[in-house]
């Protein structure tokens, strides 16, 4: 990534089944005034070098959280990655879609994962998304959040303090 490039906006929706799967589309927005990305696009085995780059660089970063459901380790895997452009040859984003699976079970279910805490460069949000009559019992986190029925609306702003340890308490 050339060092011109900078972070606007994350944005990650959550798709949780009832058989314990989790499904993520995880999006970076960037100003390029280089264009970078886009020339890539003309180079197609550089272009592959750094769509690899980034997928593991995120496969890292999820390999140093620790995640559980219900008391168990789960791992994260990225399982897509590309470069993609919101209207202008400048504003491209980076798309990672990443899953994982955990052992539910009837009645409550705890899902927790612990991150390095950090000052956000950029605003960000994170949509969940629960099965059709669950029950969002709690959320703990640094974050702001809203919850609707079964979908859990998260936010933060450029400055704030994420990460560290975070819960959600669900009921299926």
């Amino acid at each position: 990534m050339s060092d011109n490039v900078v972070p606007l906006y994350a944005h990650a929706f959550f798709s949780v089944s009832r058989s314990g799967e989790f499904h993520q589309l995880l999006t970076y927005d960037y100003y390029d005034p280089d264009e970078y990305y886009l020339n890539l696009e003309a180079k197609p085995k550089e272009y592959e070098r750094e769509i690899e780059k980034l997928w593991l660089n995120m496969q890292g970063y999820l390999e140093e959280e620790t995640n559980t459901v219900n008391g168990k380790k789960v791992y994260p895997k990225v399982i897509y990655t590309d470069i993609e452009f919101r209207g202008s040859e400048n504003s491209p984003f980076i798309l990672w879609i990443i899953s994982f699976k955990g052992e539910f079970r009837k009645g409550e279910n705890v899902y927790v994962t612990v991150t390095e805490e950090e000052f956000l460069e950029y605003d960000c949000e994170a949509i969940w998304t629960f099965p059709e009559g669950c029950e969002i019992l709690s959320v703990t986190t640094p974050m702001e959040y809203e919850i609707m029925d079964n979908i859990l609306v998260l936010w933060a702003r450029k400055g704030d303090k994420i990460g560290g340890r975070e819960e959600i308490r669900f009921k299926l």
